[in-house]
């Protein structure tokens, strides 16, 4: 049977099209291997099947194959919070488990499955298909290394700091909108809080046990992060997977979709020219210019980010 590698993006535009590439760069490397994305569809936000990006992507790239799941229905939802946001990125792969597992055990049938890359928010599918088939599991951290040592820092936090948000009289900062006292916060919003709290605890510690972390990065942009992952920093008490620094992965493709506000091409001008000609610009000139050469350098033939693709898929073969 033909090898596959199935991906299984969390549905928040930026993650899914980052898996996409992350897809594109392993057939690319691997020309024999094939590669499944599973796709699940959050309700309020329909998956852009007209999108050139993904109309096009059978042709362009006629070993990806997509594969959208039934939709499922997420508990309703009584305020807007964002809080409310987050966790449904992490409810819908809940729901969907079943569904996934279905999925799988279709997929066996024609495919030899020779690993699952699930995004950090699907960390409910990692238990669920792990008890049920014998497939390694890996996750994907769609951003950097910075923020992904201080996502696994957080089981050793959770035992240091044993009050709950309410009892820690602490100020929350609200996105800059308005400050309000822990010791304030209204009972809803603090039961939230923790829920979503706790889907990021979970995931830190589910993160651990994988066969290994695929980040959106390279070692030579972000390697005190990385050396303080390697080196057990994070979380001393727990062994850490194999790590593959195969970014920085951009949808350069990305277009502007209908009803979507992005930022003008001349409000882009403007600012473009202001970091042209102040003196204001010139570092950050200096430092876009060297993250840009080194993002580049790692991307290249030889590159740290070819390398540890190389030895992602060599670790598939293991598997």
């Amino acid at each position: 049977m033909e090898d596959t590698i199935v991906l299984y993006p969390s549905p928040g535009r930026g993650h899914l099209f980052c898996m996409v590439e992350l897809g594109k760069q392993i057939v690319k490397h691997h020309p024999s291997i094939s590669v499944t994305i599973i796709i699940s569809t959050l309700p309020t936000e329909p998956f852009p099947v007209d999108d050139p990006y993904f109309s096009t992507l059978p042709t362009t790239y006629p070993s990806i194959t997509l594969i959208h799941l039934p939709k499922v229905s997420l508990p309703p939802i009584t305020s807007f919070s964002p809080l409310d946001f987050v966790a449904s990125f992490f409810e819908l792969p809940e729901l969907s488990n079943t569904n996934l597992h279905q999925t799988l055990l279709n997929l066996s049938k024609s495919f030899n499955i020779k690993a699952l890359i699930i995004d950090f928010f699907c960390s409910a599918a990692f238990e669920f298909v792990s008890s049920r088939h014998n497939i390694p599991i890996y996750f994907f951290f769609t951003s950097g290394a910075s923020g992904l040592s201080a996502f696994l820092h957080l089981p050793v936090l959770d035992k240091i700091f044993t009050k709950s948000l309410k009892d820690l009289d602490v100020i929350i900062d609200l996105h800059g909108i308005f400050k309000i006292p822990s010791k304030a916060m209204p009972a809803a919003i603090c039961d939230r809080s923790h829920k979503v709290y706790r889907y990021f605890l979970d995931t830190a510690k589910l993160m651990m046990k994988s066969a290994g972390i695929v980040i959106n990065t390279s070692e030579l942009l972000e390697h005190r992060a990385l050396q303080a992952i390697q080196e057990g920093k994070c979380d001393p008490n727990e062994p850490v997977p194999p790590l593959f620094c195969v970014g920085p992965l951009v949808a350069l493709a990305l277009r502007e979709a209908e009803g979507e506000q992005f930022v003008t091409a001349p409000e882009l001008e403007e600012r473009l020219i202001e970091l042209m000609n102040s003196k204001k610009g010139e570092a950050v000139r200096e430092s876009v210019l060297k993250l840009s050469e080194d993002a580049a350098a790692a991307k290249s033939d030889g590159g740290s980010s070819c390398v540890a693709m190389a030895k992602l898929l060599d670790s598939f073969k293991k598997g």
